[in-house]
């Protein structure tokens, strides 16, 4: 199953170091929901996969444990972080607070070729939602948000927002698995809108009753069963 998961990165680029494509993958897998909560990994069967020593994988899997996204048991195993109702609660609290400023931030420096990008991929997020399609779903959902997100000049809010998402995001796409992607309610026309208008205020407030909306759906989701996955 792990090689079946691994056989879905991009191969690396020219331009980039061994390192980092190893990084960026996993946090891919996470990202799409790939890696379950819980699920476990090995250096071993990442290397072998990747095709690359133990070394950047070591390293790889140390960042995502600082960063929340892996824990690393009593035992050495090394699996997808798990999550109880407390850090459900500050996971959500914390992106509602700094998602919509991020956003906020990045409008000055989104221009009509962007805005076009982030109406294209809310048009295959639509797609995907009459279609079923979870797996899409989930990465056109994240494809959205940091299309606006990586237009702030932020060095401090993208970095607690990707690492919210490498969070959060596993346990995203197990609930949207569970009730279906037509229940998962969003605000993008009104932050498409906001956009084109120019209209900080506005963006911040339909970023933030679109996290708020889904975050009620998951966690009412996740807490309401007797184990989170």
């Amino acid at each position: 199953m792990q090689n079946e998961l691994l056989l879905k990165v991009a191969k690396i680029r020219g331009d980039t170091s061994v390192k980092e494509w190893v990084y960026q993958s996993l946090c891919e897998l996470l990202l799409t929901g790939e890696f379950t909560p819980g699920m476990s990994i090995t250096l071993r069967g990442i290397a072998e996969a990747f095709e690359v020593s133990p070394m950047p994988v070591r390293e790889t899997v140390q960042r995502l444990v600082s960063e929340g996204a892996l824990e690393l048991t009593e035992t050495r195993r090394i699996c997808v972080a798990e999550i109880n109702e407390d850090k459900f609660d500050e996971i959500f609290h914390a992106r509602v607070s700094l998602e919509p400023k991020l956003a906020s931030s990045a409008l000055p420096s989104i221009d009509d070729k962007a805005l076009k990008q982030i109406i294209d991929v809310d048009e295959r997020l639509m797609r995907s939602i009459v279609e079923g399609d979870v797996e899409e779903y989930v990465r056109y959902n994240r494809q959205f948000h940091f299309l606006i997100y990586h237009h702030s000049p932020s060095v401090v809010l993208l970095p607690m927002v990707n690492s919210l998402w490498l969070q959060f995001s596993p346990f995203m796409r197990v609930v949207v698995g569970r009730v279906g992607t037509q229940v998962m309610m969003d605000h993008h026309e009104s932050v498409i809108e906001s956009i084109s208008e120019n209209d900080a205020q506005g963006l911040q407030k339909a970023l933030y009753n679109n996290i708020f909306n889904r975050m009620i759906i998951v966690k009412d989701e996740i807490f309401s069963h007797d184990t989170p996955t």
